[in-house]
């Protein structure tokens, strides 16, 4: 009766507000509820969106301004915790003992930036690092541990980033196919890079660069005859990170894939190297073949930028800028005393500019680190990173991955080289994203086969 009587209430409410404004809002509010409600439930997929925040964020408001007023980041945060709070209600927050090590090591890194606010010299940007990587990051690294109790959720979380792929896939696609036919790349790229309308093209490149090695590993780990459609999809994600113009994930691609393949899949060595070179040539003819003013970033290595420092004004090109600022960041950890082993604070890397509280950042993890958090958030960033690859090795079985997990590696190994050739603590999330979704994998792997025995 209690609950009958609620809903004619709600009902009531919803029909006034519908007479009231506009009769569509008698069906968006429940909506709205049914949806939050889902996904409070199934925090999982909120991870998923939360992931996919630095591509959708831009296109959502350019079509929906009003998404605008609320941060759409913070609001599947929130969602988020909810769930994880919903499941520690219910008694399902558990967290393995092999695990708090990293959870402990993550947390403290995170605390020691927040202290390096105390003498940072760039306060604004370095307060917006310091929240948002306590707030994104760690719910990031965090939500896989605790929603990942066994092989199937992290198969289901898997399914939920193939649908992502899908729809970046399609969507750049369909934008290449729109250039080809009407050549017009004003409206649909970035510098001569096509992306989704909105986002960095370098965060869309990412996304399907972690696609691209797992279709890698799957073509490692199964038979040539079985193999024909992971190769295609392989090329179709090559052909989308050529079109968004995007250096660093191609060659992140190369570099992890390799290292991925000799680390974990070494018993396929065969399979390895004519993959390999199959993938190459394969770059190379897209390279070759695809128009001129897609691919000009990837031979005009001596495209030009404007950069200016405490010197004054420098020019240099694309390429090198990264090795400025990696030079610049040794140089400031080894400044003084004090910044060798604190650093320069929290954004303390825009202090080296003439604009000293700007999001100015090296474009390189272990170089953020050095410079930002000295030899102190070295020690702890390098002990989480040691600590997690050892958690992920020990969930092997019969030394190898189990395919679901082998995948989960592939991403993250792909991901962590991507972070050493752009984006700061936060632009870098998804890579804590997928390390704690494969620490979390592997885990349940291991558990499951305990419990088989």
């Amino acid at each position: 009766m209690l609950l009958l009587t609620v809903l004619a209430v709600v009902e009531t409410i919803l029909f006034f507000l519908g007479v009231i404004t506009n009769p569509i809002i008698m069906v968006l509010i429940p909506l709205g509820l049914i949806i939050l409600w889902m996904l409070i439930n199934n925090p999982a997929i909120a991870l998923m969106i939360l992931s996919l925040t630095a591509i959708i964020k831009g296109y959502i408001i350019n079509y929906f301004p009003v998404i605008e007023i609320v941060d759409i980041t913070v609001v599947v945060t929130l969602i988020i915790w909810l769930g994880l709070f919903k499941m520690l209600l219910e008694g399902n927050w558990k967290l393995p003992s092999e695990q708090k090590t990293m959870v402990c090591l993550f947390l403290i890194f995170g605390v020691f930036l927040g202290i390096s606010y105390i003498y940072t010299s760039s306060p604004n940007y370095g307060l917006r690092k310091i929240l948002r990587f306590n707030t994104f990051a760690v719910t990031m690294f965090i939500t896989p541990l605790l929603i990942i109790r066994n092989p199937a959720d992290s198969k289901r979380l898997l399914s939920y980033f193939y649908f992502s792929l899908v729809i970046i896939t399609g969507i750049m696609l369909l934008q290449f196919i729109y250039f080809l036919t009407w050549g017009d790349i004003i409206v649909l790229a970035y510098w001569n890079r096509i992306s989704i309308h909105g986002a960095n093209p370098i965060q869309v490149s990412r996304y399907l660069a972690i696609g691209a090695a797992m279709m890698i590993a799957l073509l490692i780990r199964n038979k040539p005859s079985q193999s024909l459609h992971y190769f295609i999809m392989l090329f179709v994600l090559l052909l989308n990170i050529i079109l968004s113009g995007s250096r660093g994930p191609l060659v992140s691609i190369i570099i992890g894939s390799i290292m991925y393949a000799f680390l974990y899949e070494s018993k396929h060595s065969s399979r390895i190297f004519g993959y390999g070179i199959l993938a190459i040539v394969s770059i190379t003819a897209l390279l070759l073949l695809l128009p001129e003013n897609l691919t000009q970033r990837f031979f005009d290595l001596s495209q030009s930028a404007i950069i200016m420092t405490q010197q004054g004004v420098t020019k240099v090109n694309t390429i090198t800028t990264r090795f400025e600022f990696w030079s610049m960041s040794v140089q400031a950890w080894f400044s003084s005393v004090t910044n060798f082993f604190l650093g320069l604070g929290a954004g303390g890397f825009s202090s080296l500019f003439i604009w000293r509280d700007w999001r100015w950042y090296p474009h390189n993890l272990f170089f953020e680190i050095i410079a930002e958090l000295g030899l102190v958030g070295l020690i702890i960033g390098t002990a989480f990173l040691t600590k997690s690859y050892q958690a992920i090795k020990s969930g092997m079985q019969r030394g190898s991955f189990t395919e679901h997990s082998a995948l989960w590696v592939a991403g993250t190994i792909v991901i962590f080289f991507s972070t050493q050739f752009s984006g700061d603590f936060n632009d870098n999330r998804i890579l804590w994203m997928f390390i704690g979704v494969s620490i979390a994998s592997t885990y349940a792997d291991k558990s499951y086969d305990l419990d088989t025995d």
